[in-house]
């Protein structure tokens, strides 16, 4: 009745234990994990990913650019052994790029399984995105030992009116563990008429009569390095310190102008969040001319550094270069921000193009506020493992919020926002559950499965930003509504944990030393109610609220009411927040209930008689009736 699945047992594995099925869903593949977990004889650390027997300590890339945009590479990977029986390494390396050779520290030639399209057609591309080489022996463990690649390929593609788009922006270089810092120094060799813009900082640069040449070095180490490249033009701006260089070409890539049919009615990806797809109703004033609002993107930018430095600390890294990129999706790396063309035009032509949804503008400010948010939560904090991956997104989402919400008609923009996204888990599969019913936050890209293909951007995206929004509210102080303690934990985490990889369980910990004692629901000084019941489980609770009000003899008003609570588990428990509405659209707090299975009582003292009785659902994730 499943058909075929694989069940996987390697005790080398952090997770050794794994069933699993290849579905297609269209033209789309999907590994369903059915289940993953440690077992009690695994010898690996299920706290850290040992699925390599080895670690990259440093690249040294040199990458030849011809005039075709064929690249033509050499990477020196220095490794260190993690394992002392294992001889097989794969690295990630696009299916685009062919390997010519791998040699070891004696230029010995080294097996490579893989590396050659299907055929030995050049112009083809391999079956996967990946490699594997076959050492001549296991290295002991800590030993250091160095591999030197030689491969080809064609990762680089002209989309018309002179605009590049750079694919396989983690695997135009063998990599390895994409995510674990390493140091990197690259030198890229290029046409002449053509910019060169990479992660780290530029220390040389020639030019000849045909080319160019330029080598950057990672400032301290990196998860990941990249490059982007263009006919651009530039503007700078300083954001305290730091000087932020922003470049786009003159006019958008050709597709985007024409509007073809398959372009309107693919949605967009951003961030990896699904976005509206062009509606082939509107049209647009041609041509479209990205490096135009250059100075806009270069204000909000410098803006956002400048307020998350004050939220989350100094700015990681000397220096800022945003790149446009051709269609489709942003990305936040070391010091190098990749970002769609359809964030350089005019609000005006991305809501022609059919791009707002409830008057949301998500390839405005917002996605520009999120990846520049990578530099902390991504970049500078790492994650340990697929489960601990919302950390980034979630927090990198949260803060594009926020930086909504200090502007102007921010209050209103921040709600929209989280009213959008609660509407988005809410919705209903062609099975008829909701999406958020798909997984816990925690299960990462499991969540994205033949199922529901962008069950990860919904959950963990749009999830983990109403979870850690409703933590900020059970951090407020509940007399002076202050939610300083939040933030505080926040810089400090930043604080404490720069450079490493962080793990769900680093982050509770260091909640729980903000908590307030209304928060203490167990009477343990821990969190674990809060995040059992939002990141390592499902559920999006139902309330239904009675109130009856009558006047004291004081002039103030008794609110006297009953909460019950449905579609959670029995065990779910949440503060909620009463609010009494006025004329005017004014709110006041009137306090604060905790809600379980056997529901809640409550009696509150109002100042005067309110026009309504509610439960706060601003901040609240939960269907209020």
């Amino acid at each position: 009745e499943l058909g075929v699945f694989e069940i996987t047992d390697d005790e080398r594995l952090s997770e050794a234990f794994s069933v699993a099925s290849l579905r297609k869903l269209g033209s789309r593949s999907f590994t369903d994990i059915w289940c993953s977990f440690p077992t009690h004889g695994s010898q690996a650390d299920p706290t850290i990913s040992l699925d390599s027997p080895a670690r990259a300590r440093a690249y040294t890339l040199d990458v030849h650019i011809h005039p075709d945009h064929s690249l033509e590479g050499r990477a020196e990977v220095q490794l260190e052994s993690r394992s002392a029986l294992d001889r097989v390494i794969s690295f990630d390396l696009s299916r685009w790029l062919a390997v010519t050779g791998v040699e070891d520290d004696h230029g010995r030639s080294i097996t490579v399984i893989g590396g050659q399209p299907q055929g030995g057609d050049s112009t083809q591309a391999r079956s996967y995105d990946h490699i594997d080489v076959v050492l001549p022996h296991p290295y002991p463990v800590g030993t250091s030992y160095r591999l030197v690649f030689k491969y080809h390929g064609n990762v680089i593609t002209d989309v018309g009116n002179g605009v590049l788009y750079v694919g396989a922006r983690g695997t135009w270089y063998p990599n390895l563990d994409l995510g674990l810092p390493s140091q990197y120094d690259m030198t890229f060799h290029y046409p002449r008429k053509l910019m060169l813009v990479a992660t780290g900082a530029r220390v040389e640069e020639k030019t000849s009569e045909q080319e160019s040449e330029s080598r950057w070095r990672s400032d301290g180490v990196f998860r990941v390095a990249g490059f982007n490249l263009g006919s651009y033009t530039s503007v700078e701006r300083r954001a305290g310190k730091t000087m932020v260089v922003v470049y786009a070409t003159r006019e958008a890539e050709s597709a985007l102008e024409r509007q073809h049919d398959t372009e309107r009615e693919t949605p967009l990806v951003v961030a990896g969040m699904r976005t509206p797809a062009i509606n082939p109703s509107h049209t647009v004033q041609l041509p479209l001319a990205p490096s135009a609002l250059l100075g806009n993107v270069a204000d909000v930018a410098s803006q956002a550094m400048q307020y998350y430095s004050t939220l989350f600390g100094p700015y990681p890294y000397p220096r800022l270069a945003i790149a446009q990129a051709p269609g489709r999706f942003g990305q936040g790396w070391p010091e190098l921000v990749y970002l769609s063309t359809l964030s350089f035009l005019p609000k005006s032509e991305r809501s022609e193009m059919g791009l707002s949804r409830g008057g949301n503008d998500p390839l405005g400010p917002a996605i520009i506020a999120h990846e520049i948010a990578h530099q902390w939560w991504g970049n500078l904090l790492g994650w340990q493992t697929y489960h601990d991956q919302w950390l980034s997104e979630g927090l990198a989402s949260y803060a594009a919020a926020l930086f909504l919400e200090q502007g102007k008609d921010g209050k209103r923009q921040f709600h929209d926002l989280l009213r959008l996204y609660k509407h988005d888990l809410l919705t209903k599969t062609s099975e008829g559950a909701t999406v958020e019913s798909g997984g816990p936050i925690w299960l990462g890209q499991r969540l994205s499965s033949s199922i529901d293909p962008s069950g990860y951007s919904n959950i963990v995206y749009k999830k983990a930003c109403w979870v850690l929004n409703m933590l900020r509210g059970v951090m407020t102080d509940p007399r002076t509504d202050s939610d300083a303690r939040f933030f505080r934990m926040l810089r400090e985490f930043v604080a404490q944990y720069q450079g490493q990889s962080v793990s769900t369980e680093d982050f509770v910990h260091h909640a729980e030393k903000y908590m307030t004692a209304e928060s203490d629901l167990e009477h343990n000084r821990k969190l674990d109610w809060f995040f059992d019941e939002w990141v390592y489980d499902t559920g999006i609770p139902e309330y239904t609220l009675q109130t009856d009000v009558r006047a004291l003899a004081t002039g103030k008003y008794e609110v006297q009411g009953t909460i019950t609570q449905n579609n959670v588990p029995t065990d779910f428990e949440m503060p909620v927040r009463v609010m009494a509405l006025y004329a005017g659209n004014k709110r006041m707090t009137l306090g604060q209930v905790v809600v379980g299975a056997n529901g809640a009582h409550f009696k509150l003292i109002a100042p005067r008689k309110p026009q309504r009785v509610t439960i706060d659902e601003d901040n609240l994730l939960a269907v209020v009736h």
